[in-house]
């Protein structure tokens, strides 16, 4: 093996030893809305997740992304528990008609979706996914 295939399968050896845990430690995936995406004024949106693993899921929505000590955002606009379909999570917030109500209040909002699942103890049951930013307009 020369020296430039064996530092190419330490780095490849690097790279997936660092990613698998990123990727896999909350085994949640946003599906929509994506990133950058806006939902329009007035209509509730379906937050949908790919998840694996056990645990319940729950949705948070927040003007904010800014986490609290558990690495969760806000649920100031919206908290609801996903519920399974076709093997994708899926939440969809009640709507309320009235003009302080966040999906009638064009911003930047974010969600992030977590799940309850005590796997490396009691001390962190939350198991956070990637936070993703959206606009109501």
């Amino acid at each position: 093996m020369t020296l430039r295939s064996l530092a190419g399968v330490l780095v490849t050896g690097l790279v997936l030893a660092l990613a698998s845990p990123a990727l896999g430690a909350s085994g949640i995936t946003p599906l929509s809305p994506k990133s950058g995406s806006t939902v329009p004024v007035g209509i509730s949106p379906t937050f949908k997740m790919r998840v694996k693993g056990a645990g319940q899921v729950w949705v948070h929505v927040c003007k904010s992304k800014k986490k609290d000590s558990d690495g969760v955002i806000c649920d100031d606009e919206s908290i609801g528990q996903a519920k399974k379909k076709g093997g994708v999570f899926q939440y969809k917030p009640k709507f309320f008609d009235y003009d302080g109500f966040w999906l009638n209040t064009p911003g930047t909002y974010y969600w992030q979706a977590h799940r309850i699942q005590c796997e490396n103890g009691i001390d962190d049951c939350l198991q956070e996914g990637p936070i993703v930013k959206f606009k109501v307009g």
